[in-house]
């Protein structure tokens, strides 16, 4: 169903290897995954700073994928006000079915399953940047006691993938500053209003699972994952 059985190519460590972006690259905004945040790979869950290019990662939409680039920076609270543009976003433990507190750095798309969005849209999938989501289910803007350590993950295209908790995270394609002009991409992104729009209905009807997987979908992609690393152990 999702070519688990596909073969995994070598990666090289870091963020080299074949396929990684040029220094004319760029993944924009303030988005990214913080150091610790699983992902549903091909060979079950991993954190996302133990990834490599190369590593296969379980898309939404075209199964797994290799990974072409990533880049990895320090997040410093330092000087910053709980309230600005840039402030990440501390979903608590269980407000999203994760296990533990996480957090979001406020540009980062999720994906959104809503009976609103189709009827506005046709489509009942939209992405929502991750600070859309303050006030609901205890979700804020929190500035952290320390840095965070965020990486950024590409693909050859726009993906979204599974991580922490059930969430479906975007993954842009890295745009090379200096031919791809306007930052468009196969997902659509809601404007603010729109976004807080949707989370107020959300709210309303307290409809997380517009926003996270069925918990034995991922429990399942997990476990077979795990199965696939004995195997391969055996040989």
């Amino acid at each position: 169903m999702f070519g688990w059985m596909e073969d995994r190519g070598d990666a090289a460590p870091g963020t080299g290897g074949p396929g990684a972006a040029t220094s004319d690259i760029l993944i924009t905004g303030h988005a990214g995954l913080v150091s610790g945040m699983g992902v549903a790979t091909d060979r079950g869950w991993r954190r996302v700073d133990a990834l490599r290019v190369g590593d296969r990662v379980l898309t939404f939409d075209h199964g797994p994928q290799a990974l072409v680039d990533i880049q990895r920076e320090s997040f410093q609270p330092a000087g910053r006000a709980a309230g600005d543009a840039v402030c990440p976003i501390r979903v608590p433990n269980g407000a999203l079915n994760n296990a533990a507190d996480i957090w979001l750095m406020p540009d980062q798309g999720l994906m959104v399953e809503s009976d609103t969005v189709l009827d506005v849209m046709d489509d009942p999938f939209a992405l929502i940047p991750a600070r859309a989501l303050a006030g609901f289910r205890g979700i804020r803007p929190e500035l952290p006691e320390g840095a965070l350590q965020i990486t950024t993950l590409a693909f050859r295209d726009d993906e979204v993938i599974y991580v922490e908790g059930g969430l479906l995270a975007h993954c842009p394609r890295p745009r090379c500053i200096l031919t791809d002009g306007a930052l468009t991409g196969r997902y659509r992104t809601l404007d603010s209003r729109a976004a807080r729009y949707l989370v107020d209905c959300l709210r309303e009807d307290n409809d997380i699972a517009a926003l996270v997987c069925d918990p034995e979908e991922i429990a399942g992609i997990a476990a077979r994952g795990e199965r696939l690393l004995s195997l391969a152990g055996q040989d």
